[in-house]
């Protein structure tokens, strides 16, 4: 029977530049592997104005991008499954509304200013986090998958912590589950200290270069998120986890979490 592994991504890019090495490998040893999107929804129109800043950097690479969230989030599908198919992964891209795009009951925008990204879970966020775990609750249930690649929400991200916290719990509601592997998050661990009692997954040249192939179908994301340099800088944090090679890591008890997250 072949095996199954299931990875579960705050965003659209999450997984791949966090774990794409690993997803290469998997596929290269006759693994399935599907990759769920959880933060993927094509609305939130009209945007936020924070949301406008990100859609202004986006179209700084990819100037054809269409003026409404929606059009924004689907260039982002289509960015998501051409890197999967580099790596021979499945993209599965749920329909919550990042937090980019979301609004509280009155219609305040959750993230007005970019420490919101950062900003501990509130009420609205905890109950968004028991609707997602049911959702992966229900992926996990029909995939029946080996194991679980879920994200530690390192740096703290909003989006990131509720996806951990969704991930945690449908794991803990699923009997006999599968075993999980939590996933250090790029690229906001380039900023944080070497962590500790993680295991280190060696990578081959070839996983790694499918890693960067995948990881430079995000266009739209690179203006935001770094320089032209981005592939040498990932590749530095792969070398100092793996020493001779480029590696990944992962933690097989959920980390502590970021701050006060």
């Amino acid at each position: 029977m072949s095996r199954t592994a299931l990875v579960v991504s705050a965003h659209l890019d999450d997984a791949v530049l966090s774990r794409g090495g690993t997803i290469a490998a998997l596929g290269a040893q006759g693994a399935r592997v599907v990759v769920v999107t959880v933060f993927a929804g094509c609305a939130g129109d009209p945007m936020p104005a924070y949301a406008e800043r990100y859609h202004g950097w986006w179209r700084k690479a990819c100037p054809a991008i269409g003026d409404s969230a929606a059009d924004g989030m689907r260039l982002r599908r289509e960015e998501d499954q051409r890197a999967c198919a580099v790596l021979g992964a499945e993209p599965v891209h749920l329909d919550f509304l990042e937090a980019l795009y979301r609004r509280g009951p009155g219609g305040t925008p959750r993230c007005a200013v970019g420490d919101d990204l950062f900003s501990p879970p509130g009420p609205d966020d905890l109950a968004l986090v028991k609707t997602v775990a049911a959702e992966l609750g229900g992926w996990i249930s029909r995939l029946a998958p080996d194991e679980v690649h879920a994200p530690a929400a390192v740096g703290g991200h909003l989006d990131h912590v509720l996806t951990a916290r969704a991930c945690a719990a449908a794991l803990r509601d699923t009997a006999d589950g599968p075993r999980a592997r939590w996933y250090e998050d790029l690229p906001y661990a380039l900023e944080q200290p070497a962590h500790r009692q993680s295991t280190v997954e060696p990578l081959t040249a070839d996983d790694w270069r499918r890693k960067i192939e995948a990881a430079a179908a995000y266009r739209s994301q690179h203006p935001m998120l770094w320089d032209d340099d981005w592939p040498e800088l990932l590749l530095a944090h792969a070398r100092a986890a793996g020493g001779d090679g480029p590696a990944e890591r992962h933690w097989d008890a959920v980390p502590p979490p970021d701050g006060d997250h």
